[in-house]
C-alpha cells in the first residue's frame, strides 16, 4: 500500500469554514471518480493552531492500493478528464503553499482515532539527515511528549520521505519529517517540549483538526 499526506493552505480571501465547505462539498466529490485504487481518503481541517508557524489548513491523507493506482491517478489528473479538478483547487486552495510527501506509517498506541485529533510535526536541524531524525525522535522526543500528555487513546507516527523528482530525491527539502496524530484529552507540556527541541534546531509546529472520511466501496 501506498501512503501519502497534503498539507493543503487555503486561499487568503477565504476563511477556514469556507475552505472546508468547499473542500467537502465540491472538490472531494469532483475528484474522487479519478482517484481509482484509492483504499482510504481523510481530510483532517484544522479548528485550532497550537504552536509554531502553521501555513496549512487540512491534512489530507491517501491510502493507495499500490504504486500503479498512484500511477493511474496521476495520469488521469493531467488528462482532459482532470482539467475541472485543477481549475477548482483554484477556486479555494493557495496551491504554491501546498506539500505532498509520501509517508511510512507505524502504530504508536492502539485505539481509536476519533473524531478529533492532534497533529504535531517536526522538521530536522539543516545538518541532521532524515535517519538521524527518525532515531533521536523515536528515542527520546516522542516517548517524553506523550508522557506528558493526558488520556493518550491513539497515537499513530508518519515519517516522510521525498517525492522522486529533478534535482535528485535526496536533494529536495521536506516541509517536516515526522507527523505524529494523537487522540488525547490534554496536550500538557507540549510548549516546553517544543522549545527543547528548537534549542537544538528542529522545527515544531502543532494543530487540532477534526476528521472528516469518504467511506469508499
Amino acid at each position: 500500500m501506498i501512503k501519502t499526506l497534503a498539507l493543503l493552505k487555503r486561499r487568503p480571501d477565504l476563511d477556514r469554514a469556507a475552505f472546508r465547505h468547499h473542500y467537502e462539498t465540491t472538490h472531494a466529490p469532483l475528484a474522487l471518480p479519478l482517484m481509482t485504487g484509492l483504499v482510504r481518503y481523510v481530510r483532517y481541517h484544522l479548528e485550532e493552531d497550537l504552536l509554531g508557524e502553521v501555513g496549512f489548513d487540512v491534512v489530507s491523507a491517501f491510502w493507495y492500493r499500490d504504486a500503479r493506482a498512484v500511477a493511474t491517478s496521476m495520469e488521469a489528473l493531467a488528462g482532459e478528464a482532470g482539467k475541472p479538478i485543477l481549475a477548482d483547487e483554484l477556486e479555494f486552495m493557495d496551491k504554491p503553499k501546498n506539500t505532498f510527501f509520501p509517508v511510512s506509517e507505524r502504530s504508536w498506541v492502539e485505539g481509536e482515532e476519533g473524531d478529533e485529533t492532534v497533529f504535531v510535526l517536526v522538521k530536522k536541524p539543516a545538518q541532521m539527515s532524515r535517519y538521524d531524525c527518525s532515531a533521536r525522535l523515536l528515542a527520546d522526543h516522542w516517548p517524553k511528549l506523550l508522557e506528558g500528555f493526558e488520556g493518550v487513546e491513539f497515537a499513530f507516527l508518519r515519517e516522510t520521505f521525498p517525492l522522486r523528482s529533478n534535482p535528485p530525491a535526496e536533494a529536495v527539502e521536506l516541509r517536516y519529517n515526522a507527523v505524529l496524530q494523537v487522540r488525547v484529552a490534554q496536550v500538557g507540556g507540549i510548549e516546553d517540549w517544543a522549545t527543547e527541541l528548537e534549542s537544538v534546531g528542529f522545527g515544531v509546529a502543532a494543530v487540532r483538526a477534526r476528521r472528516f472520511e469518504t467511506q469508499l466501496a
